[in-house]
């Protein structure tokens, strides 16, 4: 065997070993970038799965403080509706003559028996409590004072240690307190 025989068989030998070499590195290289893919997918998804987790917390926490900021202002304008109507109310009485003078008629019967020692009310309704009291000799001494102002309707009986307040106002307000819980219920639901 001569030196070129040598040669070509150590360069085929050379050869094989080296595409050998060459496909187990091949092969190898193949396995860790297929295990880099694998893991590199892995925590792709891992990143994807916590910022949608992340995502999804943060809709959800906006559409609950949108729910309650609906609700709010849900309550508030039912809130507003209604003293609107408690307004309106007192609206109405104070402008149609017929409804104001049957809430004068029940406000002096509601006074009692017992005569006030004076019954201050507004200079125009004065007149019409006066022909509304009662007719008996101890109810001729109470004093009618018409306050002048921007006195809302309606009066206040003084006696010797208390007065009652019958101004629509006042009414207004006691209508309220009765009326509160009842009301609140048709317009706010349950809130319990």
């Amino acid at each position: 065997m001569g030196t070129e025989e040598l040669r070509a068989a150590v360069l085929q030998e050379a050869t094989a070993e080296a595409t050998a070499l060459i496909e187990a590195a091949t092969v190898q290289a193949s396995q860790v970038a297929e295990t880099q893919r694998r893991q590199l997918e892995e925590q792709a998804d891992t990143r994807i799965a916590g910022r949608r987790a992340l995502k999804d917390r943060e809709v959800a926490t906006k559409a609950a403080a949108l729910k309650i900021e609906m609700r709010n202002a849900i309550l508030k304008r039912k809130q507003e509706l209604l003293e609107g109507l408690y307004e309106e109310l007192e609206q109405r009485l104070r402008s149609d003559e017929s409804l104001y003078r049957a809430y004068l008629e029940r406000a002096v019967e509601e006074i009692g028996e017992e005569a006030p020692l004076s019954i201050e009310c507004r200079p125009q309704d004065a007149p019409v409590i006066l022909a509304l009291l009662p007719r008996r000799a101890d109810w001729t001494k109470v004093r009618l004072d018409a306050v002048p102002g921007d006195s809302g309707g309606g009066f206040i009986v003084h006696f010797a240690e208390a007065e009652i307040d019958f101004t629509l106002s006042a009414a207004s307000s006691s209508l309220r307190e009765r009326t509160l819980v009842e009301v609140s219920r048709v317009l706010f639901g349950d809130m319990t």
